[in-house]
C-alpha cells in the first residue's frame, strides 16, 4: 500500500476508535449501569481490534506514520 493511502487508513482508523470512544459519557449517563459496562466493553474491544488489525499493518509497513501520527497526537492530542 502507498504511504499516502495508509496515511488515510491509519486516520480513518484513529477517527474511528475516537468515536466510539466519545460515546462513552453519554452512554454511562443515559444506560444503566450493567448495559453500560457491555456496551463499555463492547467498545474497548472494538477500539483494541482496530489497532490490532488495521493499525500494526499500516505502521509495520510504513513505520514512518507511527512516528509522524504519535507526534501529532502527543502535540495535539489527536491525529487527525
Amino acid at each position: 500500500m502507498e504511504k499516502e493511502l495508509a496515511k488515510l487508513v491509519a486516520l480513518t482508523a484513529f477517527r474511528s476508535s475516537g468515536e466510539l470512544n466519545n460515546l462513552l459519557p453519554l452512554l454511562k449517563e443515559h444506560c444503566d449501569e450493567g448495559e453500560y459496562r457491555q456496551l463499555s466493553v463492547g467498545i474497548a474491544t472494538a477500539s483494541a481490534e482496530i489497532g490490532r488489525q488495521i493499525l500494526q499493518s499500516v505502521f509495520a509497513a510504513h513505520p514512518e506514520l507511527e512516528k509522524e501520527l504519535g507526534a501529532t497526537v502527543k502535540k495535539f492530542g489527536r491525529a487527525f
